[in-house]
């Protein structure tokens, strides 16, 4: 199963700590990358670092950065800022050709639920040239869910952009504390543009990334989903303590359904 899933890691702590395990492990990266990582790395240090992964025939995702970012927000200055931090990022694709680009989304219906209308316009402006490069780099972008409460934000953006280029990624532990509606609603809202999925676990109160079955987060009623509308998205383990990632690779092994073979790979 390692060898079919993506796990995550943050840039700094890829190249500083983990690299040598990810290669000899045969662990697959989804590479997380930040302000000072985006700040301070050499695009021929990143190279080298692409070449190594892709010469242990390693496939590679993306993470976009997130904190203090905005896409839709009100303030032009801030969505400015946003909007270059994301274009940063891809600029890295030709480096690393990952499978997938995944960014946050950002809707927060307790920040923006009088600024709808507004938060909508500016998110697309943030998102189309994006999706523009995308589509010119045949590359993917999976928005993903945070803190939004329904999957209604999210379904109007990937309809209004319309692009094959343009997909869902659905966190399931995020969905598990943050979200106020049943997986159910999610799927048959996002089903079609599900193309990805992040798998971590938690009580249902704190996103404490907990191991796959740890909490609360209703991992066999997706994974019956997928096995029934006989979907392949890219899995991606995010664990934010090594013991966690051994477990919930454990876990998925016996809660996945098609036991003799693993997820879909592109």
């Amino acid at each position: 199963m390692l060898d079919q899933v993506q796990v995550n890691a943050p840039y700094r702590q890829l190249v500083d700590r983990y690299l040598e395990s990810f290669l000899n492990y045969g662990i697959n990266p989804e590479i997380g990358f930040d302000a000072h990582a985006l700040e301070t790395f050499s695009e021929e240090g990143m190279a080298k670092v692409a070449r190594l992964i892709a010469d242990c025939g390693r496939t590679t995702t993306f993470h976009g950065p997130f904190m203090d970012l905005a896409p839709g927000g009100i303030d032009e200055q801030i969505r400015a800022v946003t909007a270059r931090r994301l274009q940063r990022t891809m600029e890295l694709v030709p480096l690393f050709r990952p499978l997938s680009v995944v960014f946050h989304a950002g809707y927060d219906e307790r920040r923006y639920h009088a600024h709808r209308a507004e938060w909508l316009s500016g998110s697309l402006a943030t998102w189309e040239p994006l999706i523009r490069q995308a589509e010119e780099m045949g590359v993917v972008i999976h928005l993903e869910n945070v803190y939004e409460q329904t999957p209604e934000m999210i379904l109007t953006l990937i309809e209004k952009m319309d692009s094959e280029n343009l997909g869902f990624c659905l966190d399931m532990g995020h969905m598990n504390v943050f979200g106020e509606v049943a997986l159910a609603e999610w799927l048959d809202a996002l089903g079609p543009h599900l193309k990805e999925v992040h798998l971590h676990d938690n009580n249902g109160h704190s996103d404490s990334h907990g191991p796959i079955g740890s909490g609360t987060a209703p991992f066999k009623e997706l994974f019956q989903y997928l096995h029934d509308q006989e979907k392949r998205p890219v899995v991606t383990l995010e664990p934010h303590e090594e013991a966690t990632l051994w477990v919930s690779l454990e876990n998925l092994e016996k809660l996945w359904p098609w036991q003799e073979e693993g997820p879909r790979r592109f």
